[in-house]
Formats: C-alpha cells, sequence, structure tokens
C-alpha cells in the first residue's frame, strides 16, 4: 500500500491539467465583489477622516479683500457660466435647501438595496465599496489638482453687489470649483446604479442604458440648485458630477473584474471505459 500511494504521488503531477475560463458569477450564491473587508474597510475609514479634515480646512480660507470684491463685478465670465451670475440673489437660500435635501437622500440610497436578500448577504462587501467610493471622492475634492486646494474659484455669489460684503467676502466662497455637492450626489445614484446591474446579470444594454441615464438625474437637479443658491458655475456642477460618477461606477467595477478573473477552484476527476482509465485535474483561475 505505501508504494501505491509513492506512485499515486510521483505521477499526479504529470497527469493533464486544464485550464478553464471562469464561469459567470451567480449573484444568488456569490459574491460579486472580492474585497478584503477589514484592510479596506480601514483604508477607506482613514481616507475619508483625512479628507474631512482637509475639506474643514478649506472652508478656513483667508477672507476675500474688499478690493477684489469690486474688481469682480467688471471681471470676464465665459458663455457657459454666465447663468450663474443671472440668479435672483434673494432667492438662494431656498436652493441651497432643496439641494441639501437631494444631497442627502442620495447618501442614503444604497441602503435601498438591503430590501433584497442577494444584497444583503453581501452587505459588508458593499458598505466597504461605498465607503471607499466617497472617501476617493470626498479626497479628489480635498488634495487633488482637481479640487479647491489647488483651484481658487470665487463662487459666483461673491459677484453679486445686491450682497453685501460680509456675505460675499468669506473664505469659503473661494472654493467654487468644483462642487461636492454634486460629486457626493452622483456617488450615491451611480453606485446604486452599477451595484444594481452588476446584480442583475440577465438585463440587456438598453435596460442599462435607461438605469444610468436615470442615476443621471438627482445629481443634475442638485447642480441646478447649487447654481441658483449662488454657490457654483454651471462647469464647476459638470466637473463633480463626472467625479463622483467616475468613482461610483469604478470603484465596484474594479472588484467585480478581481472577482471574476482571480477566482480558483481545483477539482480532481477520472473516467473509465474500454478498457482503458484516466485522470486528470480541472483547474479554474
Amino acid at each position: 500500500m505505501p508504494r501505491l500511494y509513492l506512485l499515486l504521488f510521483v505521477l499526479l503531477p504529470l497527469l493533464p491539467l486544464r485550464a478553464q475560463s471562469p464561469a459567470p458569477l451567480d449573484p444568488e450564491t456569490e459574491s460579486v465583489y472580492r474585497v478584503r473587508t477589514l484592510w479596506e474597510g480601514l483604508g477607506g475609514l482613514a481616507v475619508m477622516s483625512g479628507s474631512t479634515v482637509g475639506i474643514d480646512l478649506l472652508r478656513k480660507k483667508d477672507p476675500i479683500p474688499d478690493e477684489t470684491l469690486r474688481r469682480l463685478q467688471t471681471a470676464e465670465i465665459g458663455r457657459l457660466d454666465r447663468w450663474g451670475l443671472e440668479q435672483d440673489a434673494l432667492k438662494r437660500r431656498k436652493s441651497e435647501e432643496v439641494s441639501d435635501y437631494f444631497f442627502n437622500g442620495s447618501v442614503l440610497l444604497p441602503v435601498v438595496l438591503m430590501v433584497d436578500r442577494k444584497f444583503r448577504k453581501d452587505w459588508l462587501d458593499i458598505g466597504v465599496l461605498y465607503l471607499q467610493a466617497h472617501a476617493l471622492s470626498a479626497a479628489t475634492y480635498a488634495f487633488s489638482p482637481l479640487g479647491p486646494q489647488v483651484i481658487d474659484r470665487y463662487r459666483p455669489v461673491a459677484y453679486y453687489d445686491e450682497l453685501s460684503f460680509d456675505e460675499r467676502r468669506f473664505g469659503n466662497n473661494r472654493n467654487s470649483f468644483f462642487s461636492g455637492h454634486v460629486s457626493t450626489t452622483a456617488v450615491g445614484t451611480f453606485f446604486f446604479t452599477k451595484v444594481l446591474s452588476d446584480y442583475n446579470p440577465q438585463w440587456t444594454g438598453g435596460h442599462r442604458a435607461i438605469a444610468f441615464t436615470l442615476a443621471t438625474l438627482p445629481p443634475a437637479f442638485v447642480a441646478v440648485q447649487r447654481v441658483r443658491a449662488l454657490k457654483h458655475f454651471p462647469t464647476d456642477t459638470v466637473v463633480g458630477l463626472g467625479v463622483g460618477a467616475f468613482f461610483g461606477v469604478m470603484v465596484p467595477h474594479v472588484h467585480k473584474n478581481w472577482a471574476r478573473n482571480h477566482r480558483s477552484r481545483l477539482s480532481i476527476g477520472g473516467s473509465y471505459g474500454g478498457g482503458a482509465g484516466g485522470a486528470g485535474f480541472t483547474l479554474t483561475f
């Protein structure tokens, strides 16, 4: 018997090895995403915490000098952004409140996914990915060359001479580019739509086109309200929507591809017929 075990040990590496493409993931029984929940969760929390500190510091920029505020009255504004200077300054508060409602609602939107069991079984993976998407969007705003850390752009409110200098000179009014409200709203709606799409592989291209078009509507509405609130120019909101949509889609997309391309399964099989037998490994990776 020991000789038989020794013979098998020698022959096994010589048996035929077959590689197969990974089978499609089944959302009902498998997690669609490959997530290292502990380390990625801690990393997301660290990035989000640092970004929150960075955003708080941005709000404490030096006040805008009165001389600069006067000079803004004659500043040239691009055609696309002129709409930001054609609003009713006295109605800005209402638009700001409306934008906040949609902003807060979009952050909670992915929670709706937990109603369905196939999402609920993967709640930790989805939650960590959602944290990552928001953390990366916030870090882009707080620290990247795209955000107000580098781009010192005055909000439209600084241009309205019917408002007092006290309302216009706040240091936070230097942070017009890009819109954090719009980017955060887009993270919520696009992440929700991307996860919904990934867990429904039966959807056609038409279904996905409709879903992602609908995902654009809430951040687009917030964008309009932020312009009416004199918080941003139209181009600020367009960039904000793009940043939020990018992270809302790409974070789960990268983890989905990682899960699909790095699954491995090893099985041993054999057969006998016609007086001959065979054995082999099947490796799926």
